[in-house]
């Protein structure tokens, strides 16, 4: 069809409004798996923070003479003592004081906004640190950060590394040796059962108490 002549368009007008929805899509992924199903927490106050473990042993089949007269005892062992290093973790940002007066869609203070993506992002990193990666815990000093030993260091009994892989190592009741990964191989159920079930029946060396961090925005 054939616009009539002179006829005024969108195009060349000068005073349209722009059409900007106050809603802002976050389209990267929130949710922490391991951070939201760690069921026990608590607050510490050193950057170097202890905690205990015990275990009950194997099972054993455990019958005796009615009567019977108790020779000997068992010798008591004693619990063992872990600890690991809090770490700092840090987002930041600067926003003009320009910012906060203008009239901005889908918030209504720049910095409150710019707070909120910070906790998120600080929040992901936790996630990350804690679970992507593999480290020994670092006490830190003036010119090196403080590093938690995350997950895969505390994991080091029942385990199914291949082929020269090796389990973190200990010193002191902390992790002075991440993990080591074996060759690469084909999972198979029966190595899933396997671990499974020995992490059941004798218990895994991990314990919540292990997280360490700080905050900073």
């Amino acid at each position: 069809m054939t616009i009539i002549a002179n006829t005024f368009l969108k195009y060349d007008a000068k005073g349209v409004r722009e059409d900007l929805s106050s809603i802002i899509t976050m389209i990267s992924p929130e949710t922490r798996p391991f951070m939201s199903n760690m069921t026990k927490s608590r607050s510490v106050t050193n950057t170097f923070f202890e905690w205990q473990t015990d275990d009950l042993g194997s099972a054993a089949a455990n019958h005796h003479l009615e009567g019977d007269d108790l020779a000997s005892f068992t010798a008591v062992t004693p619990t063992v003592r872990l600890g690991n290093y809090t770490q700092i973790s840090r987002k930041d940002f600067i926003v003009s004081d320009t910012m906060s007066a203008l009239d901005l869609a889908g918030r209504r203070a720049e910095v409150a906004y710019q707070i909120s993506l910070a906790g998120k992002r600080l929040a992901n990193d936790m996630e990350h640190n804690l679970c992507g990666l593999n480290h020994a815990a670092v006490a830190g000093n003036s010119t090196t950060a403080r590093k938690t030993a995350p997950l895969a260091a505390f994991i080091k009994t029942n385990t199914s590394r291949g082929t020269g892989g090796a389990n973190p190592t200990v010193s002191g009741g902390v992790v002075n040796g991440a993990a080591t990964d074996g060759t690469l191989r084909n999972m198979t159920e029966d190595m899933l059962k396997q671990s499974c079930k020995e992490s059941f029946r004798t218990g895994a060396s991990l314990n919540s108490s292990w997280l360490g961090h700080t905050l900073r925005r």
